[in-house]
């Protein structure tokens, strides 16, 4: 969780939303968040 925050506020300085920063941040989160868990997943197969 803490991950995937740390990954959309590094997007958000990166490439700032111009329009819909809402609509913006819940579709980055949602990727990220899907993103983090895959790395999740994978570090836990890993071990």
């Amino acid at each position: 969780m803490i991950e995937a925050v740390c990954k959309v506020y590094d997007k958000f300085c990166r490439y700032p939303p111009t329009k819909n920063r809402t609509a913006w941040f819940s579709l980055v989160f949602k990727e990220k968040l899907y993103e983090a868990r895959g790395d999740l997943l994978s570090l836990r197969a890993h071990h």
